[in-house]
């Protein structure tokens, strides 16, 4: 009896060991998974909203099961130096030499790239159960007024109630470029955009069965150059419903409703804060150009749009608060400043067309060549004595990369790379008269950077105090 209880006890024993390890050697495994995930979660962080995941296909933080529970959960935007890719959580790792850091975050930031456009794609599937809009008209003029337009046609989506937003009838003009129209996901991050549902609209592709009151027509070679075709009459189309009345629909949306702000009429939507701050920004690729210039100059720059080219010379509206002499910019900001509060200036404005009124022969315009000659000069040999070496960005940087589609595409690349040099930077100067100068001074607003000034023929103003409530409004 003895004999038999104690091979019983031995079995026993022997059976609990078996159990024990099999369920270490599984804990073990799903210690792995989990750890992998974790890291690839971490790959794609988005560290400028709330560290998250992207939207993957299946995810469920992405579907639409209410109207306020992606926004509640949404944490309070940090500051950051602009880089839009992830980065180190530093509380919750130990901190690693410098090399070896720098080599992991450009791992990560590469890692980011490859899976942008699988993650980008998924995120832009189109809901079945919510309202689709397509916007009917065109951008036109430079990439500020394009981008008032964008806000503008926000603006009536969030009026009308549209959950989405074809992205084929969204299309960006290559203005004094190849005047062709660019669709948007290729110069914007919309992945990024789409993780703001439902604050903001989200913009999706086209799916012919959810969606077949449009067509989509593939006009060039390049995949992002789209046309989108009504094949109902509008008026009627529900799949999806018309955005834009007017071709001036979207603009005068925008300037209404800042003037409604401004006059207190109405308080300011969290959505348009949203996008000012942090849900607009560059497509990751587009942005890299834009990391590496910052990068080459250092931190410690300032921006100065000097809206001095041909057009705005002939343009009749606000001559009161217009400044087209190069010169007279200049001596401002070195007035303003009495020592250089910058190591780098980069000059912001379209060479391309003060070269080619230069070179006219049909044209005589002496205060342009004067203005070519001065810019020719600041790059040559400084600011205040030359302590400030003076460069520029924009189309320059998007023809240099090569890129199939930047470089084609330069004028409206390098409008948007100038505008998010321009946010970044320590101190801006712009002018009140320019779209361009008085969006990139509201996006910095509200993004709490204040060192923005506005040349005026008397002199240079604070276009951002300490007590200022809202950002200047574009009225001219």
């Amino acid at each position: 009896m003895m004999k038999k209880m104690q091979i019983f006890f031995a079995m026993f024993g022997g059976l609990i060991i078996y159990i024990c390890v099999s369920n270490f050697v599984v804990l073990s495994k799903l210690d792995y998974n989990i750890s992998f995930s974790q890291d690839h979660i971490n790959i794609l962080a988005d560290d400028e909203t709330d560290g998250d995941a992207l939207p993957s296909e299946g995810d469920k933080a992405i579907q639409p099961t209410s109207q306020t529970e992606e926004h509640q959960e949404r944490k309070p935007l940090q500051e950051t130096d602009g880089d839009v890719f992830p980065k180190e959580d530093d509380s919750a790792t130990p901190q690693q030499p410098p090399a070896q850091a720098m080599v992991s975050q450009e791992t990560k930031r590469m890692q980011y790239i490859q899976d942008y456009s699988v993650q980008e794609a998924l995120s832009m599937k189109p809901f079945n159960n919510v309202t689709t809009a397509a916007y009917q008209h065109q951008f036109w003029s430079g990439f500020c007024n394009q981008y008032m337009m964008f806000v503008g046609m926000i603006i009536l989506a969030k009026k009308e109630e549209y959950s989405q937003i074809i992205v084929d009838s969204i299309r960006w003009k290559d203005l004094f470029g190849t005047n062709q129209q660019i669709r948007h996901d290729a110069l914007f991050d919309v992945l990024h955009w789409n993780s703001f549902y439902p604050e903001l609209p989200r913009i999706v592709s086209h799916d012919a069965e959810l969606l077949p009151d449009v067509s989509i027509i593939q006009r060039r070679a390049n995949r992002f150059s789209t046309a989108m075709a009504w094949k109902v009459d509008v008026v009627n189309a529900s799949k999806p419903h018309s955005l834009g009345k007017k071709q001036t629909s979207a603009v005068h949306a925008y300037l209404n409703y800042g003037r409604k702000v401004h006059k207190n009429r109405i308080k300011r939507e969290a959505f348009e804060v949203s996008i000012a701050r942090d849900a607009f920004r560059p497509h990751p690729t587009l942005q890299l150009i834009i990391d590496e210039f910052v990068k080459s100059i250092g931190n410690s720059y300032m921006v100065l749009h000097a809206r001095i080219e041909p057009d705005m010379q002939k343009h009749k509206s606000c001559g009161d608060k217009k400044v087209t002499a190069f010169k007279d910019i200049i001596r401002m900001v070195e007035q303003q400043f009495e020592e250089p509060p910058v190591k780098t200036m980069v000059v912001i404005l379209n060479r391309e067309m003060l070269e080619k009124e230069v070179a006219s022969p049909n044209k005589d315009n002496p205060l342009a060549a004067e203005n070519l000659k001065l810019l020719n000069d600041l790059i040559a040999n400084g600011l205040w004595g030359g302590k400030v070496k003076v460069v520029e960005a924009g189309s320059k940087l998007a023809i240099d990369s090569g890129h199939d589609i930047y470089s084609k595409y330069y004028a409206i690349s390098g409008g948007i790379i100038n505008y998010f040099i321009s946010i970044q930077a320590e101190v801006f100067v712009g002018t009140p008269v320019s779209s361009y100068s008085t969006a990139v001074t509201k996006s910095r607003f509200f993004r709490q950077a204040l060192g923005n000034y506005f040349y005026l023929p008397q002199g240079m103003t604070l276009a951002t105090p300490a007590n200022a409530t809202h950002p200047p409004l574009f009225e001219c």
